[in-house]
């Protein structure tokens, strides 16, 4: 790894620990009765400090990226959520979706692949997944406060591994985890469409996946603490 890439990795780092201590405040806000477009001004504001603090790095050449401005575009439809009524929240939802993976093809297509665009794509799935849930649980007669469980998973990792510091600081997300989240999502989404009369019939896909999402976040603690231990066996076994 470069010393580049290297500074890039500890800024990114920085910046992802201010914005899940950001989200959760705002997440804690909206469940307590703020406005729930409140999480899009946060995001707005955060994702753009981010993008101005990586500038010159967001990909290899250091131009931004039609990949980046795909995954940015689709972070600008995320901020339509709150205002739309719940059937139309997972139309679009769905469809926003169905676009998560384009920027990565883009990306590969043109050689912009770089260590920005994954994390601010990984990013932007978490802020969807979170913006989701504050609004199921708004919803007239929707889930309770446990349905904040998956928006608020990836932002409470991020802090653990902070304060914790684990021996790995980066676990790279699985096909496994990929899909997991990708189910939880659209269990969300259903929650919507299945609203108000046919909410309770899909709730327990809903808890059921959000169940799978934390699993998947422990198993990636496990995994970052076993890679540890595994190398200093090696190591021990070399020496």
């Amino acid at each position: 790894m470069t010393t580049a890439s290297r500074s890039l990795q500890a800024d990114l780092s920085r910046w992802s620990t201010g914005h899940a201590f950001a989200m959760i405040m705002v997440a804690i806000a909206v469940a307590a009765g703020q406005p729930p477009w409140l999480p899009c001004a946060a995001g707005a504001l955060s994702f753009a400090l981010l993008a101005w603090y990586c500038r010159g790095r967001w990909t290899p050449a250091g131009r931004f990226g039609p990949a980046n401005a795909i995954t940015m575009a689709r972070l600008a439809g995320m901020f339509a959520l709150p205002f739309l009524p719940p059937l139309l929240i997972a139309l679009w939802g769905t469809l926003l979706l169905a676009l998560d993976g384009l920027d990565g093809r883009v990306a590969r297509r043109t050689g912009t692949s770089g260590d920005f665009g994954a994390f601010l794509d990984q990013e932007c799935d978490a802020f969807f997944m979170l913006l989701l849930c504050l609004l199921l649980h708004r919803l007239p007669g929707g889930p309770g406060a446990w349905i904040l469980l998956p928006g608020l998973l990836r932002y409470l990792f991020v802090l653990f591994v902070r304060i914790a510091r684990p021996p790995v600081p980066k676990e790279p997300r699985s096909r496994h985890a990929i899909w997991i989240f990708v189910l939880t999502m659209a269990a969300l989404l259903l929650c919507f469409a299945a609203h108000p009369g046919h909410l309770d019939d899909v709730l327990p896909f809903a808890a059921l996946m959000s169940l799978a999402l934390a699993g998947s976040f422990g198993d990636s603690l496990y995994r970052m603490y076993r890679r540890s231990s595994q190398g200093e066996r090696r190591a021990s076994r070399s020496s």
